[in-house]
């Protein structure tokens, strides 16, 4: 590589100094390259082709252009750098592309304040997410990603390998989210609001397990197997607890003005008798600690969770909704018990920008404004409406049947930075804790990743 180096610095500053050297040093770089040539720095070809530069003859088609000669030299000393990318995300790639490597992460603080009517909602400040995170792949084949969230108590968040060799199929093991819910894999950093909607709280989130996907320009597919426990956990029963979870996502409608997305998620649950199920959400809003429904703890044999999920996307506009549904085995003489909840939510850029949509993820991505500030632009300011509901009575279960309705701003002001502000109103709650409160909250966020 050294060699290299030096040949291509020597080419091109003899290309450079050429044109104006006299003849006397013209004859000083002959001896030079001639020596160069003679202990295999150079070959023959450049050294005849600056030779016929350097004496003012015609390089003819036995000789190579010199140009053309710098041109190859640099290529080949630069073919085996790695790619180093800064924009929008740090990355390292080699070379031959089998390696990759990115650092990154997010930050994102919250500060909120209620209008309380019936029960406490204490006004604050939080440190929602700081996450930091690797990611990669090594043989290319095989991705892998390790993140660490230090807000609040610290936990780790993912913590998985992907193997893509089995193309079209992918299998990934280790702790990551269950392939549930358009809202839930859509990335915190991406959704409309501050917060998830209220039925949420069906979504499993994050677990060990295994899980086997493929996927296609305009749908996806995945299932796995999962421990009920994130943290190892397992019920004293002889069965370790365990469920399956799947989704399937089709988008009919896919191009650059226009995103159409339909799918389905299913999760089957098997807890046992001696597993605690707990359904509970806050308001929307992380910085009080007080849950707006609260089923408490119950036992639960077994449980089947499903989701179906709608958004449509035009240009500015924005329309997302899903339906949930939970059917709840319990043990011995207690009545099995239903619940559900939905939301529906829409959007729009008051700027000239649009949600991305991925049809092989099934999810939405980063806005990415198309005129940023700081570069001569005001970046992009969307408004957003949602009215969620979810009902936690049934039989002898009285968890609240609450409603929420929420008015959003976003403000991107380039890739990487997004300020948000969000009203927040309960407009009922019947039964449980929260029964007949009606609190209302502000919220702002500031979020930048990288």
């Amino acid at each position: 590589m050294h060699k290299s180096i030096s040949r291509s610095f020597i080419l091109s500053f003899c290309l450079l100094l050429t044109p104006w050297a006299s003849a006397d040093s013209n004859q000083a770089l002959m001896t030079l390259l001639k020596a160069l040539q003679a202990n295999g720095t150079i070959s023959q070809d450049v050294y005849e082709s600056i030779v016929a530069v350097a004496s003012e003859k015609p390089v003819t088609a036995a000789t190579v252009d010199v140009k053309e000669i710098v041109a190859k030299e640099v290529e080949m000393v630069t073919r085996a750098q790695p790619k180093i990318t800064m924009k929008d995300k740090f990355e390292v790639v080699s070379a031959d592309k089998d390696f990759r490597l990115r650092v990154g992460g997010r930050v994102q603080v919250d500060a909120a304040t209620y209008m309380e009517d019936l029960r406490k909602h204490n006004d604050g400040t939080e440190l929602r997410r700081a996450r930091l995170f690797v990611q990669g792949a090594l043989w290319r084949a095989w991705q892998y990603k390790f993140q660490y969230d230090f807000a609040g108590n610290g936990k780790i968040a993912d913590a998985y390998i992907k193997y893509t060799g089995l193309k079209p199929w992918q299998v990934t093991v280790g702790h990551f989210k269950e392939p549930f819910s358009l809202q839930e894999k859509t990335s915190s950093k991406y959704i409309t609001f501050t917060e998830r909607s209220l039925p949420n709280l069906f979504s499993p989130g994050r677990n060990i397990g295994v899980m086997a996907g493929r996927s296609g320009k305009h749908w996806s597919m995945n299932a796995g197997l999962f421990s009920n426990s994130a943290d190892g956990k397992v019920g004293t029963a002889d069965e370790a607890a365990y469920s399956i979870t799947g989704r399937f996502t089709y988008a009919p409608i896919l191009d650059k003005q226009r995103h159409l997305h339909l799918g389905a998620s299913a999760s089957y649950r098997n807890s046992h008798s001696d597993e605690a199920t707990r359904f509970r959400s806050r308001p929307e809003s992380h910085v009080t600690s007080t849950h707006v429904v609260d089923t408490k703890s119950f036992n639960a044999d077994s449980s089947v969770r499903a989701v179906g999920e709608v958004a449509y996307t035009y240009k500015r506009f924005s329309l997302q909704s899903e339906f949930y549904y939970a059917d709840i085995d319990r043990v011995g003489t207690d009545p099995d018990v239903n619940f559900s909840g939905y939301y529906v939510e829409g959007s729009w850029f008051l700027t000239d920008d649009m949600r991305p949509y991925s049809g092989s993820k099934g999810t939405y991505g980063k806005i990415k404004p198309n005129a940023i500030v700081g570069q001569g632009g005001m970046g992009a300011w969307q408004l957003a409406v949602r009215f969620s509901s979810v009902d936690l009575n049934d039989h002898d279960i009285t968890g609240g049947d609450a409603q929420n309705f929420s008015l959003g701003l976003n403000w991107y002001a380039n890739n990487n930075i997004r300020i948000s502000a969000n009203y927040i109103n309960i407009l009922d709650v019947t039964g449980g804790a929260g029964d007949s409160d009606s609190t209302e909250a502000f919220q702002m966020r500031a979020q930048v990743e990288f």
